[in-house]
């Protein structure tokens, strides 16, 4: 809902791609990367992704895509976010 909305305010158009639901995280962990992961996705969307516009005049399709991810490797959580941004 955030991306949509974030999405929406900006005037630009996104597809989330949401990967890893299988991976389980306590609720401490979810409190500790809450701010950092809202703020590399809105980071994501604000600067990477640009406007349906500018993305066609490059010749990308209109909407960009935003992926997250999440996998378990040892005894750590990774997570990934990219993008088809400029940036």
């Amino acid at each position: 809902r955030m991306v949509r909305d974030l999405a929406g305010e900006l005037g630009k158009q996104v597809r989330l791609e949401v990967d890893g639901g299988d991976v389980e995280l306590d609720r401490e962990m979810i409190e500790m990367i809450r701010d950092p992961l809202t703020h590399m996705v809105r980071n994501a969307v604000d600067h990477g992704i640009e406007s349906p516009e500018n993305r066609q005049r490059a010749g990308k399709a209109p909407a960009g895509l935003l992926k997250v991810s999440a996998r378990q490797a040892g005894n750590q959580i990774l997570i990934e976010i990219c993008d088809d941004g400029r940036g």
